[in-house]
């Protein structure tokens, strides 16, 4: 989501850090410290700061965008954030790491804005398989994603539409802001990515060949907390997810003030903050998600379906708990 997912090579400098950390014996009142991919469905909480949703909350809020996921996460196990914006299927490996994780809500959508690109149109099996005959005969189509995260689960999807078994193509890892680049350099055949690279990729002369909207509800994101700061700093953690759910009613009656807002503060080219395959979640989405009357939440579901995932690729040796992953203590 940005958004974006944990590559094996992530993955690896995570194992590297210290396994355990002590936890904090007292509160800070430091900034609350957030990783942030750049993706509209995390924009909420830009807003919140700019509009003074947050300081209406008393709560103080340093946003980060490296626009690189796997160096954002491996940042965020070296405690150098309190919370990242992620898509929910890269909370599942960060756990062998972090084991105590927190998801306060769930943001968006994706309905369309990720997106598979290719320098060819692909229309069948045979355009996935190596080709037979000519110069390429033999030589498996290379399609870029960051492996071991919700990346690889949406490419592998593209593959079962067509039939296509995973040996039968190359994996290479790649973060989605490079996708564009490697793309038209002929690095790559086909590649994964998002808005606004999707569009850099389109402009350069990639054509889309499938997208989100074919997976509805795989790839859903939020708002992640370390344990520890959501146990030691409740009262700003609930007043930060208020202000968010009420920048997300603002930019639903505001929708072009709000995109202008976006990218003055991100620095962003216009059109670049647009919601356009991004469905926002407000407060009641986002609870019908995380809260259920009787049993377990859908959102429980759907992070156990990640989970299996991961420890079939032997991803992952113990299997986190999707409840005791979700916390909906802090939604209005």
């Amino acid at each position: 989501m940005r958004k974006t997912s944990t590559s094996l090579l992530a993955i690896a400098l995570l194992m590297a850090l210290p396994q355990c950390s002590p936890e904090p014996t007292a509160v800070t009142k430091k900034p609350l410290r957030i990783g942030m991919d750049l993706w509209a469905g995390f924009y909420p909480l830009v807003l919140a700061k700019d509009l003074g949703y947050l300081a209406d909350g008393n709560v103080e809020v340093e946003i980060v965008t490296p626009e690189n996921t796997d160096r954002m996460l491996a940042e965020f196990a070296a405690r150098d954030y309190d919370a990242v914006c992620i898509s929910f299927a890269d909370v599942i490996p960060v756990t062998r790491v972090i084991a105590d994780l927190r998801i306060v809500l769930v943001a968006d959508e994706s309905a369309g804005a990720d997106q598979i690109l290719a320098r060819q149109p692909i229309t069948s099996a045979a355009d996935l398989r190596p080709a037979t005959a000519g110069p390429a005969a033999g030589r498996r189509k290379r399609i870029g994603t960051n492996l071991g995260g919700f990346g690889e689960i949406f490419v592998r999807r593209l593959l079962s539409k067509y039939g296509v078994s995973a040996g039968e193509v190359e994996f290479v890892s790649v973060d989605g802001s490079r996708v564009p680049e490697l793309l038209s350099r002929g690095d790559l055949d086909i590649g994964h990515t998002w808005e606004p690279y999707a569009s850099e990729a389109r402009l350069r002369g990639m054509r889309a060949v499938f997208t989100s909207r074919e997976t509805p509800g795989l790839i859903r994101d939020g708002l992640i907390f370390r344990g520890d700061t959501v146990r030691n700093r409740p009262d700003e953690v609930q007043a930060l997810v208020r202000a968010w759910f009420r920048a997300v009613d603002w930019w639903r009656n505001n929708p072009d003030e709000g995109q202008q807002r976006i990218e003055k503060l991100l620095k962003l080219l216009p059109g670049e903050a647009r919601t356009v395959g991004i469905t926002l979640y407000d407060a009641a989405k986002s609870r019908a998600l995380m809260v259920a009357p009787q049993g377990a939440p859908p959102l429980a579901a759907e992070l156990q379906q990640f989970i299996d995932f991961f420890v079939a690729r032997g991803l992952l040796l113990q299997c986190p708990d999707p409840l005791a992953l979700i916390h909906s203590g802090t939604l209005p």
